[in-house]
């Protein structure tokens, strides 16, 4: 790698592992999950595992999908068990979807395997190799948390 990469070398790089990390990480979790959910149903769980209750339309926006999209997604879980609809704590009038316990230990088992699968992937890295990989991911997270779409696409050389 040279010595003073440009934001295109590094797009080019994102661009490059994000999507074979995603392929990795959707075969092992149907590998794993013995076809108790699929990646997108797996996505909504770890929101609700990680934020809490969520109405139907949250999760349909992350996912990036319809409301009637989305509300099949979580009828699957439901006829599971692994999700379930209460009253929102602050607005009784509003219905919001929660794991249940069943679904909390289904998702922290796949989570648990999933992290071991990663550990074994990433084991040849040393310390300060893994120390560049968490603090270049942090980077990456807060800028891309800061990121709005537009519906443009700039045809222009990126800048450097």
């Amino acid at each position: 790698m040279e010595q003073n990469p440009t934001l295109l070398d590094c797009a080019h790089s994102i661009i490059a592992v994000v999507p074979r990390l995603s392929r990795l990480m959707r075969k092992d979790l149907r590998l794993h999950s013995e076809g108790l959910f699929t990646e997108p149903q797996f996505r909504v769980m770890a929101r609700l595992y990680r934020e809490g209750a969520q109405c139907l339309s949250a999760l349909a926006d992350l996912q990036g999908v319809s409301l009637p999209t989305m509300s099949k997604l979580v009828q699957g879980l439901e006829a599971r068990g692994l999700v379930g609809r209460e009253r929102d704590e602050t607005d009784h009038r509003r219905i919001v979807l929660a794991l249940t316990p069943v679904g909390r230990s289904a998702y922290e088992d796949l989570l648990h395997c999933t992290e071991q699968h990663i550990v074994d992937w990433i084991s040849a890295l040393d310390a300060e190799d893994r120390l560049q990989v968490i603090r270049a991911l942090e980077q990456l997270d807060q800028l891309f948390s800061q990121v709005t779409l537009s519906n443009t696409c700039e045809t222009a050389e990126p800048a450097s």
